[in-house]
């Protein structure tokens, strides 16, 4: 099978690329590039539900049974109003792992000892998962982990050892928390401790700003608790874009090396 070049975009969950980098993933798809997102903890939920669980659930406005479903039916829609590819892998959210988070303070914590040898499994999984499709990547794309969501972090490591293979790989500013103020001030502290800190700027067209918007109004579950400090969605959004751009929207990513 001949080998078709393409760029990849991790994402922890259905919504994370949108959110974060898709006037990018838009660009690309503009100039025939090909963007493939692949969403790594797409998996559905095993064993019984933990009360954690099932109060997201409650939330979102879904059932343990349609949750899945759901969540690829608006990452589909988000798809194509950036004109990406989707991929899935089966690996599940944090959220449905046994009783390892069970509050936002340990969701936003520290990975559990007994995922330590996640991001390996993570890493075989995405390379096996390209091989099968015969895409050879020209770069990944990673969450750089900001607001230090137990998933983005197990990403993020992922980035790392994909870096450390000797693939070219960009960090994205996981958004809303990059917007979000207890973060604001320190992102480039942060990411320059954790990257190469060489970082790239992505001016956007206000089409490609406005296909990202309208990518992410697709994750009808998840808007009202995403924006839930920072108002409207597409607001927010243009506001984080233009103040990363200077005044002209823009999206930035850091190289992991």
């Amino acid at each position: 099978m001949a080998e078709r070049t393409c760029h990849v975009f991790l994402a922890p969950h259905y919504d994370d690329v949108a959110l974060s980098c898709g006037g990018t993933v838009a660009q690309l798809a503009e100039s025939g590039a090909a963007p493939l997102i692949v969403t790594i903890f797409g998996g559905l939920p095993a064993g019984p539900l933990t009360t954690f669980a099932n109060d997201m659930h409650a939330l979102w406005g879904v059932g343990p049974h349609d949750v899945i479903a759901t969540r690829r039916a608006e990452e589909r829609c988000a798809a194509e109003a950036l004109g990406a590819n989707t991929l899935w892998l089966d690996f599940a959210d944090a959220i449905y792992r046994e009783d390892r988070y069970t509050s936002d303070p340990q969701l936003f914590g520290t990975i559990d000892p007994a995922e330590s040898s996640l991001a390996a499994d993570i890493s075989k999984a995405i390379l096996a998962a390209l091989a099968g499709l015969g895409a050879d990547p020209a770069s990944f794309y990673v969450p750089l982990a900001i607001g230090n969501h137990v998933d983005h972090q197990h990403v993020f490591a992922v980035g790392k050892r994909l870096a450390a293979a000797g693939h070219d790989v960009w960090a994205y500013e996981d958004f809303p928390y990059a917007g979000d103020p207890a973060w604001r001030e320190s992102i480039d502290t942060h990411a320059r401790a954790v990257t190469t800190g060489t970082e790239r700027l992505e001016p956007l067209t206000l089409t490609q700003l406005k296909r990202r918007i309208d990518a992410v109004l697709c994750y009808g579950s998840q808007l009202d608790v995403i924006f839930r400090h920072q108002g409207d969605p597409a607001e927010a959004i243009r506001r984080y874009a233009q103040t990363i751009g200077h005044g002209q929207p823009a999206e930035r990513f850091w190289r992991i090396g």
